[in-house]
């Protein structure tokens, strides 16, 4: 073992020795920008030499140059440059310095083991700078949205403060967390991603606390760099960096940011109008009623205009448009930073203020900043910071609620009536108009009045939120850097709905166990608390300016608790009392979760970069965490490798000036993922209300040897710099096969429970990932770049233990199907194959639903799979999937002189949609308003549509969960477009520099669609991708702003 330690150590001596020999000699050259224009007063400096600077023209000498040695170039506004010298006598170099305000590129990479700066042994990671966030982009989420090759961004909805779902390279989760680790300055960010149990379809944005333009940089680790995290590494890191108080200059600055615009939705469903909707009324008369004097004694007015009350139906409304309005959004930062040489601070102050497009929806933020840096002694450092936010929200229902959401309100709701009451002579009152069908009392026709809901149902939410860490940073020797952090988060969120009904009967009373809830009264409260232990030594030792060895090691220890208590209640004397205690006691329940989970993980990491040329790393994690079964191995090893070969120092390439990088990289590593209950493999017990009480009972049978689950990740890359930095070019593969998934195991009836769990389960996920950014003129006054990213996704199921299927049944009856062989969570339906035409050609077919009930002219044709003339669940099959093909964005800059136009377009093919609303809005089976498609339903003999008859109640499934509602949701949408004026010098002798901007939103999208918007998630949760359970619709807006340097 000694002699091996000698040889390694010879090795590396030698090696020195060798690079760094040389005679000293002159270096001459020029610097130049991306421009190809000389940059004067440029600092050079090269160990044991004499600094010295670039003249007007550019050009430069520096005497005792050796070979081996390390020249750098720094100049402000500029990256730092870095030249490698193989050879001692080297003239008329050519030296090309990046802008930092160059659009789409930067030199910054966020690790677990340390920010790097101008390195080039960095790659395979992707940083998103804010300098390239869109002007007026008001959340991180959308400013990633498109920005980073592999990373998934999907708009929930327009609800303001719903954000997006995220998702790294593809489901790799079937039952654990699908969505990529947040790290925020150094400290894991786990906040509750639970849907909301009080406001229906409503999921808070996990970035709803912080300010974009407080963050300074975004890193996202894909591959062997994610491996420090062990199992919480599995789904990818998005390391964020927020503004430090660590800036050179002391110089008190103060800076000013305001946001102010609008936002509109024009977007409709087509729903009938007056007209033909009478035409749909009476054909569904016909299937309602046992004869048509039945049918016209409820609708004497389609007989007779001058009947009796028929003031009442003598209406065109539009409902879509009694709930929407254009709004106004807004966004202010102030800040302020500045210092000495000792201590350093950096505080913001904002506020953001944000009104739906769905009336009586909004959300505001209050929200501040502080980071401190104080200079203890030379050896010790104490960096502190903490974000602080209070937030309130007002929101309503989204989901498949007929009663309460009011946008299926306004799709179903008749547009003959009024949405407001009438008085005997017919004249309109200033009170909502009821439920009911106008003087129709049958429960059959009842729908809400989408203008009563908006107006006098709530949910409102109230938030207190703050993230803060404190790092003491020791150098007790050169190159030996000790780490000790603390992190808190703390979330509380308190939650409230009340759904009026009883004053006015205005909203349909809602039903389930304890019977009718003419009102009903919802308060929820949840507590997040994290605690953060970390702590690390990293050692750097620079053998020669050739040779590098970097080394660290650490311990990390999350602790985290997640408590929702909510409690419900109903019937209440009046709508004007609203709380709790005043409900009635039947039907009064409560409800809620109290997880903890906790993780623990020791790492190391190590890299050796030879002669700037070959780069090798080794990483490796040891964690364990609370949600391991307690007969399992408790922890797991988590090894990590990378090699990184720096073909410009290649001999032959580096005299090649057009190649300024060109890195080839592979790295190979596993990560896990326990980010799932830790109550899934042990007893634990859930509320169950009976009657006036609820209790306790036991919830499942757990498995105790329950694993993390583990991903083997495969990355494979080239990247390259080439004519100056005018095109950056990035090529990968990735190859992740998760095994041990965890997965709901085959039900025993006698363990009595509903869910047991196992990892039986194994998916596989793989593509290509592209980034390409051109700078075809880039002279001083003018500069045009383009370029875009594109990501391939092939995600499939390998195995699922003992079973080949798990078919999830959603609430109206459609299925999604984790199939082997097929993408995770597809939808699972029936194929059809037109409608009916004849009775002929009905009776030849000779097919009949479950019940026996036989398919008829203008029934739907589904497809027989089986052949045995009965349309059941032997007949369903793959129908379509919300996995993408491809994805990804197109940008464009144009720069001239001060002002620049920016334009990103994002886009998603192959994409699958089950559109629910037009489930509902084509169904033909009741009396509410439908489609603009019903209008060519099938209603005589011989017709050829592709929209089947209406019959009251839908008897023969016509409706049934099949390819008839699902889509393609391929998009091609404009992100945004964003015109600025940008200026250095002072005005008015006390703003010395800023930019002025108006950036367009969603502005248009090219799809087949036929929603409200092909883009739309329901959750954070994997399983509803691509289901469209009527959520608003992301509105399209218009923003003026101004960032200001005082």
């Amino acid at each position: 073992m000694n002699e091996n330690i000698k040889r390694f150590v010879l090795c590396l001596s030698l090696s020195a020795v060798f690079t760094t020999d040389g005679f000293a000699q002159k270096l001459t050259g020029r610097v130049v920008n991306s421009a190809n224009q000389p940059i004067a007063d440029v600092v050079i400096t090269s160990p044991g030499c004499t600094t010295t600077r670039s003249a007007s023209d550019g050009t430069f000498a520096m005497d005792s140059v050796k070979a081996g040695a390390i020249v750098s170039f720094r100049h402000e506004g500029f990256y730092t440059k870095t030249e490698y010298l193989k050879n001692a006598d080297v003239t008329g170099l050519n030296v090309y310095m990046v802008e930092t305000d160059k659009t789409r590129y930067n030199e910054t990479a966020l690790l677990p083991h340390g920010k790097y700066e101008n390195d080039m042994s960095v790659a395979g990671v992707s940083n998103v700078n804010r300098k390239d966030f869109a002007l007026g982009s008001m959340s991180i989420d959308k400013a990633l949205k498109g920005s980073v090759t592999g990373l998934n961004v999907v708009n929930k909805s327009g609800m303001t403060g719903e954000g997006a779902y995220m998702q790294l390279r593809g489901i790799k989760s079937l039952v654990a967390e699908n969505s990529p680790l947040v790290v925020i300055n150094g400290v894991p960010y786990m906040p509750d991603m639970n849907m909301s149990q009080i406001i229906n379809g409503y999921s808070r944005s996990i970035f709803q606390a912080l300010n974009g333009q407080d963050i300074r940089n975004i890193t996202i680790l894909k591959g062997a760099d994610a491996a420090i995290y062990g199992s919480l590494g599995s789904n990818g890191v998005i390391m964020i960096e927020t503004d430090q108080a660590t800036s050179t200059d002391v110089n008190t600055r103060i800076s000013f940011s305001a946001i102010y615009g609008f936002n509109w939705n024009n977007r409709r469903i087509p729903v009938m109008n007056s007209n033909q909707y009478k035409s749909y009324l009476s054909d569904m008369g016909l299937t309602y009623y046992d004869n048509m004097e039945a049918f016209f004694k409820d609708f004497t007015f389609l007989s007779d205009p001058n009947a009796n009350k028929a003031y009442l139906y003598q209406y065109n409304t539009d409902w879509q448009d009694e709930i929407y309005r254009n709004s106004n959004t807004m966004d202010y930062l102030f800040r302020v930073e500045g210092g000495d040489n000792i201590a350093k601070y950096n505080i913001s102050l904002g506020y953001m203020g944000d009104d739906g497009t769905l009336k009586s929806t909004s959300s505001q933020r209050y929200n501040t900043q502080v980071n401190a840096s104080v200079l203890v002694s030379k050896k010790l450092e104490i960096q502190a910071a903490i974000n602080a936010a209070y937030l309130t929200g007002d929101y309503q229902e989204q989901g498949m609620s007929y009663e309460t959401n009011p946008m299926l309100a306004a799709y179903r709701r008749s547009p003959l009536l009024s949405p407001w009451k009438s008085d005997m002579y017919g004249h309109l009152i200033n009170t909502y108009s009821s439920y009911k069908y106008g003087a129709i009392e049958k429960d059959d026709f009842f729908v809400s009045n989408p203008l009563a809901i908006v107006n006098t149902l709530y949910g409102k939410s109230r938030q207190y939120d703050m993230n803060a860490k404190i790092q003491l940073i020791y150098n007790p020797i050169a190159n030996l850097t000790i780490n000790g952090v603390v992190g808190m988060y703390y979330n509380y969120n308190q939650e409230e709905a009340f759904i009026p009904g009883k004053n006015n009967n205005d909203i349909v009373p809602l039903f389930d166990q304890y019977g009718k809830a003419e009102n009903s009264v919802r308060i929820g409260t949840n507590h997040t608390f994290n605690m953060y232990y970390g702590a690390n030594a990293v050692y750097k030792w620079n053998l020669n300016p050739d040779n590098k060895f970097n080394f660290m090691a650490g311990y990390q220890a999350l602790l985290t608790s997640y408590e929702y208590d909510a409690a419900f209640g109903r019937n209440s004397n009046n709508d004007y009392y609203q709380t709790l205690g005043d409900a009635q006691s039947l039907g009064k329940y409560f409800s809620g979760y109290n997880n903890k989970w906790n993780w623990m993980n020791l790492y190391a990491h190590a890299d050796y970069t030879f002669a700037n040329l070959l780069k090798v790393g080794l990483s490796a994690s040891w964690d364990g965490a609370s949600s391991i079964g307690k007969d399992a191995t408790r922890m797991s090893f988590y090894p990590a490798g990378e090699v990184v070969v720096m073909a410009k120092q290649l001999p032959g390439l580096n005299t090649f000036d057009f190649i300024n990088k060109l890195n080839l990289y592979a790295n190979y590593g596993l990560t896990g993922n326990s980010r799932y209950s830790s109550k899934l493999g042990k007893y634990y017990y859930t509320s169950r209300p009976y009657q006036t009480i609820a209790g306790i009972v036991r919830a499942n049978v757990p498995n105790t040897k329950l694993e993390a689950e583990t991903d083997y990740t495969l990355n494979l890359g080239v990247e390259t710099s080439l004519w100056n930095n005018r095109v950056d070019l990035g090529v990968g593969y990735y190859d992740i096969n998760a095994k041990n998934v965890l997965m709901t195991g085959v039900r025993s009836s006698v363990l009595g429970t509903s869910t047991y769990y196992n990892n039986d389960a194994e998916i596989s996920s793989s593509g290509l990932e592209l980034s390409l950014a051109v700078a075809p003129i880039y002279t001083k006054d003018l500069k045009w770049t383009i370029g875009g990213n594109l990501t391939t996704l092939k995600n499939e199921v390998k195995s699922l233990g003992n079973i080949n299927d798990i078919v999830t049944p959603l609430n109206d009856g459609a299925e999604i199907i984790t199939r082997v062989g097929e993408n995770p969570y597809a939808f699972y339906g029936y194929k059809t194959n037109g409608v009916f035409s004849t009775t002929a050609e009905a009776a030849a077919a000779n097919l009949s639903n479950r019940s026996g009930v036989k398919y008829q002219a203008g029934d739907m044709r589904y497809v027989d799979m089986n052949n045995d003339n009965i349309i059941n669940d032997d007949d369903k099959v793959v129908i379509g999937s919300a996995t993408p093909d491809f994805f990804g964005s197109i940008f464009t800059r144009v720069e001239y002189k001060n002002f620049a136009l920016d334009v990103t377009m994002a886009y998603s093919v192959g994409n699958d949609a089950y559109n629910a609303v037009r489930r509902v809005t084509e169904s033909g089976s009741d009396f509410s308003n439908q489609s603009i498609s019903m209008v060519r339903r099938w209603s005589m003999e011989g017709q050829v549509t592709d929209i089947p008859r209406v019959m009251y109640g839908d008897k023969v499934g016509n409706n049934d969960f099949s390819d008839r509602w699902i889509e393609d949701a391929s998009y091609l949408k404009l992100r945004d477009v964003t015109l600025s004026y940008t200026w250095n010098k002072p005005l008015f002798n006390f703003i010395q520099g800023g930019t002025l901007f108006v950036t367009g939103e969603n502005l248009f999208c090219i799809t087949d669609y036929l929603g409200l918007d092909p883009e739309f998630s329901y959750s954070n949760s994997s399983v509803y991708q691509g289901v469209d359970y009527a959520k608003v619709s992301a509105p399209r807006s218009i923003k003026f702003g101004v960032n200001l340097k005082f």
